[in-house]
């Protein structure tokens, strides 16, 4: 049932981060519990790859397609499993072909509210043959393992773990089990539903997590789990459409739910075949998808959650301190004394200082990073720990250490730069459009004319632009190939057609849309130069071979100012269609103005320089600072300790003035670097440090 869906993909990560999955050693405990062996021995007997014992008896099912008798001998080996590990097993008998397998496992604390572990044991293909060891013996076994390990642990809530039938006929077992739930008035504090959990065929960990909007929270919180519990996996949320799996049964009835499944593009090739066997399982990932779901199951169940909110400290030229507030909630007490929350930052590669908080309110902290002069960069998180110190949380998540909080950073951090910024963001409306990220389509070009006037007017001033930036609506995975941003000076006031000539390439690679609100392309260096005075006409296109769905972004009506044109098999750039458009996407602008420094002012430089590149050491971006006397043509390389040139930085005409130029060195490797500026007879060289 569940694999043709048309989805939106997003991959979770956003300035404002919602509650913070606090690091337990509990739950390390458990998760270090979970057995491929076992997990192995659970697949092999569902799938018919070695003989189950059922009712005492050898049995080997052969299929649990709904129709076949191997289906009845797996609910009943279900049963037999949840009762040997001290469930209270019991049937929900539907119809006569269909029946859930139901094991609980009573609260402590709040026996009459529950969490649900879940997947479908019925299979495909219809034959007298269909192992589904994927599809979706891995899921119920995930299941089965979960009960494992928790059989002597207790939980404050109520625990049911369920294995739902007739899912591929169409969701039949869980529909009926949330609809009576939902007529009982059931307390379902939420849902995880395995299905198909055991296949990685690149080996890169990627999971597909579905979620709709009232959900999102839950799921949220479910991939800073895994970011904090087990790191080899990679978590993207996909928002859904009606249709899936035994989660929707759940969602149609305003339950919290999530499916978790291995991730969309790469999929088992065996899908509902003979050939979906235990050969073809990836029990390395099986293993760690089954810990996925016990460690959020655990965390959930016993409340262990620490909600930290903050809105990132943008980038921008304020030298003085900053502050940084956070929200910090938790059931079981926060820290306090030493082991209260602190904010930990760095300057540039420099080593993490902390800052306890200055100002708290209940549950409201105010932290202050001392102020910096232009040209650095600040990284930083935010941690806390519960009032016994047995849980930690840190912002971004993934960050441990207790007495005191946070001691470990995580792998994501928090950053913003100290320099001479100027931000302009044009348009605030609402209508959502689907460019100039069209990738529901193979290809897509879009050009918009922004009039100096209003770039001016919403605070943009002369500069080297540096990133442009679009408010997401919606996300989609896919990756696109030959993917452009170009600018250019204008005089013209409206645009009829597209423009093929007079443009400067500030990106060109490939993109990925990352998530929703502002999301961002880093122009590659130096950017574009806007002169503050001219018009920009900006075009944005790409060319691809594949599609999945749109990334729709916040537009405004503006007449004139859009053009754009998508079609498939076709050279993205070079679209000439007749298509039109009336809302421009809302857009910002970051320009860099320490960039170039009055660059035909009174003060301009007597001679060439070369300033050391700050910072240094750097990892793996620097800016390089030069000066130009006179018009002249300059050129900037970077070498390797060999004398291999890596990188080209500047090749081009210079007007009089100072000049800055970023380097990133992301694709190089750790060491010794030269960089050398030569123009006329002038030739200047400087060592600089990579440490990554």
């Amino acid at each position: 049932m569940k694999k043709i869906l048309i989805a939106l993909i997003l991959i979770f990560f956003s300035a404002q981060l919602f509650s913070q999955i606090a690091y337990s050693p509990k739950v390390d405990s458990l998760i270090n519990l979970v057995s491929v062996a076992s997990i192995r021995k659970y697949v092999r007997e569902l799938s018919g790859d070695t003989v189950a014992m059922i009712s005492g008896n050898p049995y080997t099912i052969l299929s649990r397609h709904y129709l076949q008798p191997g289906n009845d001998s797996a609910a009943k080996y279900i049963y037999q499993q949840f009762q040997a590990l001290g469930l209270t097993a019991s049937y929900q008998v539907i119809t006569t072909t269909n029946k859930n397998v139901i094991g609980t496992k009573l609260g402590t604390k709040y026996p009459n509210q529950y969490y649900i572990i879940c997947g479908h044991y019925d299979d495909m293909p219809s034959g007298t043959r269909a192992p589904g060891a994927d599809d979706n013996a891995s899921g119920v076994v995930g299941v089965l393992e979960a009960a494992r390990i928790l059989q002597g642990f207790n939980t404050d809530y109520t625990i049911k773990f369920i294995a739902f039938d007739e899912e591929e006929r169409g969701l039949y077992g869980s529909k009926a089990y949330a609809d009576t739930a939902f007529a009982h008035g059931d307390s379902i504090k939420g849902v995880i539903n395995l299905d198909m959990i055991a296949y990685d065929g690149n080996n890169d960990g990627k999971l597909t997590v579905h979620t709709t909007n009232n959900s999102a929270t839950f799921v949220s919180n479910f991939a800073n789990c895994i970011r904090t519990y087990v790191p080899g996996l990679d978590p993207v949320i996909m928002t859904s459409l009606p249709g899936g799996s035994d989660h929707q049964s759940f969602w149609n009835r305003g339950y919290l739910a999530l499916l978790s499944i291995e991730y969309t593009s790469d999929m088992t090739p065996f899908y509902h075949t003979v050939g979906d066997s235990v050969a073809t399982l990836n029990m390395n990932y099986f293993q760690k998808m089954s810990k996925a779901a016990l460690a959020y199951l655990v965390v959930l169940a016993n409340n262990y959650n620490i909600s930290i909110t903050h809105n990132q400290i943008p980038t921008g030229n304020d030298t003085t301190a900053r502050i940084a507030t956070a929200v910090i909630k938790s059931s079981k007490g926060i820290g306090t004394g030493s082991n209260q929350p602190r904010l930990y930052y760095k300057v540039n590669t420099g080593s993490f200082n902390y800052v306890s908080p200055f100002y708290q309110n209940l549950d409201t902290f105010k932290f202050q990073i001392p102020g910096l002069p232009i040209g650095n960069t600040v990284y930083y998180y935010i941690a806390a720990q519960d009032s016994s110190g047995s849980l930690i949380a840190t912002l971004p998540s993934g960050g441990k250490g207790v007495n005191p909080p946070g001691t470990t950073p995580p792998t994501d951090l928090y950053s913003y730069e100290v320099e001479n910024y100027s931000i302009a963001t044009i348009g605030t409306g609402t209508s959502s459009t689907g460019y100039p990220f069209y990738t529901f389509y193979h290809d897509s070009r879009t050009d918009m004319l922004f009039l100096a006037s209003e770039i001016n007017a919403s605070g943009g001033i002369a500069g080297f632009i540096t990133k442009i930036g679009f408010d997401v609506i919606s996300a989609s995975s896919q990756v696109m190939n030959g993917f452009y941003v170009k600018m250019q000076h204008t005089t013209a006031t409206s645009i009829s057609g597209f423009t093929n000539t007079g443009w400067t390439d500030v990106y060109s690679g490939t993109y990925t849309v990352p998530g929703t609100g502002w999301q961002y392309v880093n122009l590659q260096t130096p950017g574009f130069y806007w002169n503050g005075v001219n018009n920009l006409l900006v075009e944005i296109c790409f060319d691809n071979t594949s599609y999945t769905s749109n990334s729709t972004v916040n537009g405004t009506t503006s007449s004139g100012t859009v053009r754009h044109h998508h079609l498939d098999n076709s050279a993205g750039c070079s679209l000439t269609g007749t298509s039109t458009a009336s809302t421009r996407p809302n857009t910002r602008f970051f320009i860099n103005t320490s960039t170039v420094v009055n660059p035909v002012s009174a003060q301009l430089p007597t001679q060439y320089e070369l300033s050391q590149n700050f910072p240094n050491p750097f990892n793996p971006e620097t800016k390089i600072k030069f000066a130009v006397p006179k018009e002249s043509f300059i050129t900037l390389k970077v070498y390797d300790i060999l004398g291999r040139e890596v990188a080209s930085l500047v090749n081009e005409n210079k007007t009089p003035g100072y000049y800055i130029i970023g380097f990133n060195a992301s694709n190089l490797s750790s060491g010794i670097y030269y960089y050398r500026l030569e123009s006329d007879n002038f030739v200047e060289v400087k060592k600089m440090l990579l440490l990554k």
